[in-house]
């Protein structure tokens, strides 16, 4: 097996100081976040932004703080998010990949988010997966393709099928979303033996699913996503930070004698340069 690359999601939309203090919502907090994560074991940082009351946000000055002081600090490749935020048009979507970030998260279908009062519809219209796809390849940015079930994975192969996405492709398997696939080892297996042969996947397991859904990427040749984006808790009333979920995900897989990569070894398994993205 490659090396494991371990990505933190450090703060999502969703979670607020309200949920969890250790929730990092500004550039300051956030770049802190990275340094820590980084030093416990983590190769990739996904980015999402908050302003001043805490809401998602894609206003590129945040964005770009909080980008660069990451970068300042930390050798992590650096994802920025273009979701999170409903009802953005594909430009505001789109609006913090002019940070140059090396990835960039690219979802490819629709999803009911059930568990949230009210529901919430998380909208990918072909239009503007396809404005995504090509933004990022124009800029030479990787996609994460965000697969929330199965046939979304069929979608991320119809991209690459049109040229809207360079192989190797990356996939992210997000398991046990209220709306999306139930995290099981049955469906893991079932959405990994989807991907195109030659792609690299990333598995994660939302709220107490994380730990099971992290040790079975492990031990099935996949890669880790971990974070407070996904989950709360280090264990049953137990509040997590970001920097312990690293370090868990790390003894796990020094437990299982798989070794983790380095933010420079995950970016020659995923076929990235060891710089960063074109600029706009």
């Amino acid at each position: 097996m490659e090396k494991l690359i371990i990505t933190v999601a450090p703060t999502g939309s969703v979670p607020r100081k309200k949920d969890t203090p250790h929730v990092p919502v500004t550039p300051d907090e956030i770049a802190e976040t990275a340094y820590l994560c980084e030093q416990a074991g983590a190769a990739v940082i996904h980015v999402h932004c908050r302003d001043e009351n805490e809401r998602p946000t894609s206003r590129i000055e945040i964005f770009k703080e909080t980008v660069d002081k990451i970068r300042k600090r930390t050798k992590l490749i650096v994802m920025t998010s273009t979701s999170g935020i409903a009802g953005a048009t594909d430009p505001d979507r789109a609006a913090p990949l002019k940070t140059a970030p090396e990835m960039g998260s690219l979802t490819t279908g629709t999803l009911n988010f059930a568990g949230r009062t009210p529901s919430v519809v998380y909208v990918n219209s072909v239009e503007t997966v396809q404005f995504l796809a090509k933004t990022m390849r124009d800029l030479n940015i990787k996609p994460e393709i965000e697969a929330f079930d199965v046939g979304f994975i069929q979608q991320g192969k119809k991209l690459i099928e049109g040229g809207l996405v360079k192989e190797p492709a990356h996939f992210q398997l997000v398991m046990g979303v209220d709306g999306g696939i139930p995290a099981t080892l049955e469906n893991l297996l079932h959405m990994r033996n989807q991907l195109p042969p030659t792609a690299t996947y990333v598995v994660a397991g939302m709220a107490r699913m994380q730990l099971p859904m992290t040790t079975l990427a492990i031990l099935t040749g996949g890669h880790v996503r971990v974070g407070l984006e996904d989950n709360l808790f280090l264990k049953k009333g137990v509040l997590a930070r970001n920097e312990e979920l690293v370090a868990r995900a790390r003894h796990l897989a020094d437990d299982l004698q798989r070794e983790v990569a380095t933010p420079q070894e995950a970016r020659r398994i995923m076929g990235l340069s060891s710089g960063s993205a074109g600029h706009v």
